[in-house]
């Protein structure tokens, strides 16, 4: 406790909006063992009475991509015969933001009854759930090396951008979720406003097509979306091409993404206490 007191100013009983990153991770590091064991108990039950377990992390996308193929390719003709990959890669990281987004955002309300009985600084029902959807999409990514190997695509130096790509779509989620959790508790409609600007998003952040098709004068307006960017800094790990984009896009997200977890962790232990009243 004495951590948490230097930490933290206290008014009220509730941390200021600066200590509130620091002490979201204290409670993380202090507490890592009960985090390792919600994302693995997540892991075990999301796959629990399957024949294939863990295999359909990679079955679910090559399905995906075959009926793109058949779709796009062989029905409407479509002139780039990897369009397929390039459309899977878009799905796998907005599923990855859309659901830890909307599931984090119902963090503290799906785990009301184990708040209630037990204390756990409540960070880490929210940093669980989206670690395991980082997890999932890390499982997912790994049908990317046969289809590679299938389409030709050599590996290049470009392939560790993957890395911040993946990272930047869960913060970004992580950090809107922080943000709303609190609020969420109170006003269960919030869920249905997610939902909504999940779908919005979906059409807005490059998922079906790329910056390819982007016209010149419309490029800057389309990068100011950090989910886009790093979506399209996914497709570029795997062609090795930075194409229409540049290394500032890049920082740029990834710095919105470092502000939106911050800004989270800050609303959600300043709000946090108030909010569990109404589980």
């Amino acid at each position: 406790m004495e951590a948490d007191e230097a930490l933290v100013h206290v008014h009220g009983g509730r941390p200021s909006f600066i200590g509130g990153p620091f002490l979201v991770l204290s409670n993380l590091s202090r507490y890592r063992n009960v985090l390792k064991h919600f994302i693995s108990r997540d892991l075990k039950v999301n796959y629990h009475g399957t024949i294939l377990g863990y295999a359909w992390s990679l079955i679910e996308p090559l399905a995906f991509t075959a009926i793109f193929y058949v779709v796009f390719v062989i029905l409407r003709g479509a002139p780039d015969p990897q369009l397929p990959l390039k459309i899977m890669i878009g799905i796998l990281m907005y599923s990855c933001f859309s659901r830890t987004f909307s599931q984090t955002t119902q963090g503290l309300t799906r785990n009301a009854g184990l708040i209630r009985q037990v204390y756990l600084p409540r960070e880490i029902f929210i940093i669980s759930i989206s670690g395991f959807q980082l997890a999932q999409l890390f499982l997912s990514m790994l049908v990317i090396i046969p289809l590679m190997w299938a389409w030709s695509i050599p590996p290049t130096e470009y392939l560790l951008f993957l890395i911040p790509a993946m990272l930047g779509v869960s913060a970004i989620g992580t950090g809107l979720g922080f943000m709303l959790a609190p609020l969420q508790a109170r006003i269960r409609d919030v869920e249905q406003i997610v939902s909504i600007l999940n779908r919005a998003g979906f059409f807005l952040s490059g998922v079906f097509y790329s910056i390819e098709y982007i016209p010149d004068e419309f490029i800057p307006i389309y990068t100011l979306n950090p989910v886009a960017v790093f979506l399209e800094f996914a497709r570029v790990a795997i062609y090795g091409d930075l194409g229409k984009l540049t290394l500032y896009n890049l920082w740029y997200s990834v710095g919105i993404a470092f502000l939106f977890m911050t800004v989270g962790m800050m609303f959600f232990k300043r709000f946090e206490q108030r909010a569990v009243k109404y589980l």
